[in-house]
Parts: structure tokens; sequence; C-alpha cells
């Protein structure tokens, strides 16, 4: 890739842009930076996109081509920076939370956010999964700075309710029972947030999850003090999505596979 010239006015009309602490350029930036119409915004956009001055990322979204590796290939520096940007309202969540909270010592490189859109996306070297989560779902998290931009990420005891909403974002329920163990060990431990977030998931599987997990732990004691077997709806539901569940667990009034009765026996 190689850029082009610009003139000496485009050029100061750039410069304002890009030191503007935005690593995301958008028609509506550019607009209010240089107090122009939207419409001429996008036409200048797409004239230093062309120059190779902005990379476009999607449509309407652009960055400067100093994130951009030498051959041109996306690789902006923050993921986190460009999820916010790009998929917003929503948060960082699963494997990127439970990493952010030290709940593993695993490195994944794909960057998870739970928003409206549900797609796994890749844009240059950055991949990503998008998780559809209805409006009522966001809530418990909490703001970190990233390069001066504010970004939400979902709260420790947040990530393991989203996680026992749906244990295959992680890949299952024995990864669900690893965080668990973590965050049960960390000063972020709280189980009466716990069971408030749950309540306000409006998804009684989640105690039902918890409930049978608690069990498998020895935790009958805090079972019995938040009474979580009443919180429980009565048809039966499937512990770990995505295996072959043929147990039926009639306390917690869930479908499992033998290997996890045998863990309860």
């Amino acid at each position: 890739m190689k850029t082009k010239g610009i003139g000496t006015e485009y050029r100061k009309k750039l410069a304002k842009v890009i030191t503007s602490e935005n690593d995301i350029i958008t028609p509506d930036l550019v607009s209010k930076i240089l107090n122009i119409s939207l419409q001429e915004a996008g036409r200048i956009l797409s004239r230093w996109h062309h120059q190779c001055w902005v990379k476009r990322v999607k449509r309407g979204v652009y960055i400067p081509i100093a994130a951009t590796d030498a051959d041109g290939s996306l690789s902006i520096e923050d993921p986190w920076i460009l999820a916010n940007n790009l998929f917003s309202p929503g948060y960082i969540a699963g494997f990127s939370a439970i990493k952010h909270w030290d709940f593993t010592d695993q490195i994944f490189e794909t960057t998870t956010f739970f928003t409206t859109k549900n797609r796994h996306p890749v844009i240059g070297s950055s991949r990503f999964h998008l998780k559809t989560i209805s409006s009522h779902k966001v809530f418990g998290t909490k703001n970190v700075w990233r390069e001066n931009i504010k970004i939400a990420v979902s709260d420790p005891t947040k990530t393991i309710v989203d996680l026992l909403d749906d244990p295959s974002i992680v890949g299952g329920m024995r990864i669900v029972q690893d965080v668990f163990i973590e965050y049960k060990n960390t000063e972020y431990y709280d189980l009466d947030m716990l069971v408030i977030y749950a309540e306000k998931m409006k998804n009684k599987t989640i105690f039902k999850r918890l409930g049978f997990l608690m069990e498998t732990l020895g935790l009958e004691q805090d079972i019995k003090k938040y009474g979580l077997e009443n919180k429980i709806s009565l048809g039966y539901s499937e512990f770990d999505p995505g295996l072959k569940n043929n147990i039926r667990i009639s306390r917690w009034k869930l479908k499992a596979t033998n290997a996890w009765k045998k863990s309860n026996d």
C-alpha cells in the first residue's frame, strides 16, 4: 500500500481529525470536527481512503492508516476498542471478561462482545465472537479504560451469570465449573449479588444449573440459605447444551450426562 499526496488544506483537515484522540473515524466525527455536512464528510473520508490515508473497516467506519500493518491488513492495537465502536450497545463478556478478571491463565485471541447482532466477524487480524442478547440482560457491567476510551465489561458476578445463562459461549459446563471455582476463591465472590443478577435474567434454568453446580461442590448450606430449589421451573432443562443429556436430576429438574451425575454421587 502506498499513500498518495494531498493538498495542504486537506492535510491540515486530516491532521485535525487524526489528532482528535478518536481511534475510530466516522462521517459524524469528521462533520463535527471540521464543521461540515455529513455528505461532505463522507466524500472526504472516501477520498482519504482511496489515497490510503485512512483504512475503511466497514461502511462508514475508518481508522487512521497508522493503525494498520505495512501490507495494509488491519491490526488495530486494541480489539476491545474496535468492538466497542462497531458493535455497541453491548459489553465485553465471555472468555474476554473471564480473562480480564483473572479467572483463567489461558490466552484467547477472540474478543467476545454481547450485543444485538449475531455473527462472528473477522476484521483484519481481529476476530470477534458476537452474541445476541435481549435488552433486559444488559446490566451488571463495569467501565474500564482502554487508551482513554471507556468500555463496558461484564463485572465478575455478571460474567458468571452469563455463563450459567448460556454455557455454550465458553464450551460447556465443565469450563463454567472451573471458572466458577476460580470466582469463588476471589474477593469478587458475592452470592447475594449472583442470586439478584440471576433473577434479573428471567431464565430459571440459571438457578437449576447454579444449584446443581453448587451441590457438586459441596455448598449445600448456601443452597438452603438462598432457597435455590424454590426458584426453579417445573419442566426439565438441559444442564450442558450441546451434549447428550440422558440422565435426569429430579431435584434440579435437569437433564445431564452420566458423568455429571456420577460427580454428584
